[in-house]
Order: structure tokens, then C-alpha cells, then sequence
């Protein structure tokens, strides 16, 4: 079954608990797959929702893994869009900046990966509290020809 004939998003409602995030690597890797994106783009896919997700188990959350994170991956005509939903206290966008990367020391690089991967991001603050962070990845050209 080719992907582009699902109807609607695909969304996933998981834990927000490190464990549970191998659900999240293997969906995004086999979409991004099956979809056409190369194996180099696919780990970026992969990486950059990783890290995403993290940052609201970290930072949204404060470690706490009996909150939800849900995740919804949309694939439009001519774009792959992942919406990572949290339910916390909410943050401004504006603040969220990865360190200098001429700071040789772990941490603080997940924005540089998210942006490296992705080729639009957007933030909202729905009401009910909480963030939605949404990741836009253009389609690869071969894909979008067939649709």
C-alpha cells in the first residue's frame, strides 16, 4: 500500500517517557522510507523528532514520564508535516536557541538538528495550554512527480 493513499494523519499518543521514544524513531523512519527520502534524510527525520520529543520530556515536562505526548504526521502533496504536541507549561519560541557550536560539551544541540533536518518549522500555543511544534519537510522531487 503506497502511503499517499492513507487518508488523513497518522497520530500517535505515546508517553512521555525515554523508553517509549524507540515507537517514535521506528515510525519516522519507516515513513520517511516509504515515502522516498533517501536513507541521510530519513536519519535526519528521525534524529530531529527524537530530539524534539526529548526537549518536551526534558524542558515542557521537567522529566516527569506521566504526561502524554502526541504526534501527528500528515503527508500532503507535496510536503511530509510532523506536529509533536505537549501538554505543558508552555515556553516562548522566541527563547529556544541551540548553544554556539563552537562549545565543544554535550547537550544544547537539538534546535540545530531539528533545523538541519526539516525545511520549515512552526510553533503555536493552542488554547488548553502547552506547545505544538511542527516540522514541514519538503517531499523529495522523484515523489512528488508520481502524485
Amino acid at each position: 500500500m503506497k502511503l499517499a493513499s492513507i487518508k488523513g494523519p497518522v497520530i500517535l499518543d505515546i508517553p512521555a517517557d525515554p523508553p517509549a521514544m524507540f515507537i517514535v524513531r521506528a515510525l519516522v523512519g519507516e515513513i520517511s522510507s516509504r515515502i522516498g527520502f533517501e536513507d541521510e534524510e530519513t536519519d535526519k527525520l528521525v534524529l530531529a523528532v527524537d530530539e524534539a520529543c526529548t526537549n518536551v520530556i526534558r524542558h515542557a515536562y521537567k522529566n516527569s514520564s506521566d504526561k502524554r505526548i502526541v504526534i501527528t504526521f500528515t503527508l500532503g502533496m507535496d510536503c511530509f508535516e510532523i506536529m509533536i504536541r505537549d501538554f505543558g507549561s508552555g515556553a516562548d519560541p522566541s527563547t529556544f536557541k541551540g548553544r554556539d557550536l563552537e562549545q565543544v560539551r554535550p547537550g544544547g544541540l537539538g534546535i540545530h538538528f531539528i533545523k538541519s533536518a526539516v525545511d520549515k518549522i512552526e510553533y503555536d500555543t493552542p488554547p488548553g495550554g502547552g506547545m505544538v511544534l511542527k516540522m514541514i519537510k519538503f517531499m523529495p522531487l522523484q515523489e512528488r512527480a508520481q502524485n
